[in-house]
């Protein structure tokens, strides 16, 4: 069994590899544990994490947020994941699998939004207004990267009492990942290399 830590955002991610990834990479023989970092996440923030980790684990990954990731610059998304693998040293890199979801966790809940509005009791107005959204990003991973039109900003907007730690992981769980990964190809891809880490 590969021990594979998986460095993640805030709760919300922690409570979806515990409850999503964790099941379903036990099937590959790899057991994913989520370490939280609490938020406001950098480089800077990153950088004396990871060595702890990957002497605890045999593989290190993570799931960061591009929306609102700090000190990010102009750095395109590729850009900031090649930024935080130099954060280790090119031994190490063989075992660490950086990862930043575009644009946050709601994403994933934009891929499947009649099981989103349906966890969360919304109107029919909601279902199209989620997929208006979608519609004209293009995919779910490009709901977007604005303080006005995040993913999290329209899941508040649109569900007043959308609680992100309580009920995303729920909705992910209620889904399925092959709902979300048939729709997030960026997350399906981060996901697949997880999958092949026995191989």
């Amino acid at each position: 069994m590969i021990r594979l830590g998986i460095s993640t955002e805030g709760a919300t991610e922690r409570e979806f590899v515990s409850r999503v990834l964790r099941p379903h990479l036990a099937a590959f023989g790899i057991q994913a544990t989520g370490v939280d970092l609490r938020g406001n996440v950098s480089l800077d923030k990153i950088r004396p994490v990871l060595p702890a980790l990957l002497g605890s684990f045999d593989v290190v990954s993570s799931m960061y947020d591009f929306y609102q990731f700090k000190g990010r610059d102009n750095r395109s998304i590729d850009e900031l994941e090649a930024a935080i693998l130099a954060l280790v040293s090119q031994e190490q890199q063989a075992r660490f699998i950086p990862y930043v979801q575009r644009y946050e966790f709601e994403a994933l809940l934009f891929s499947v939004p009649e099981q989103t509005v349906s966890w969360l009791q919304g109107s029919a107005a909601t279902l199209v207004n989620m997929q208006e959204a979608v519609r004209r990003c293009g995919s779910p991973e490009l709901v977007n990267d604005s303080p006005q039109t995040s993913p999290s900003h329209r899941m508040k907007s649109l569900f007043a009492g959308y609680d992100k730690k309580l009920h995303g992981p729920d909705i992910v769980e209620l889904a399925g990942l092959a709902a979300i990964r048939s729709e997030c190809p960026r997350f399906d891809g981060w996901l697949s290399r997880l999958e092949s880490l026995v191989d």
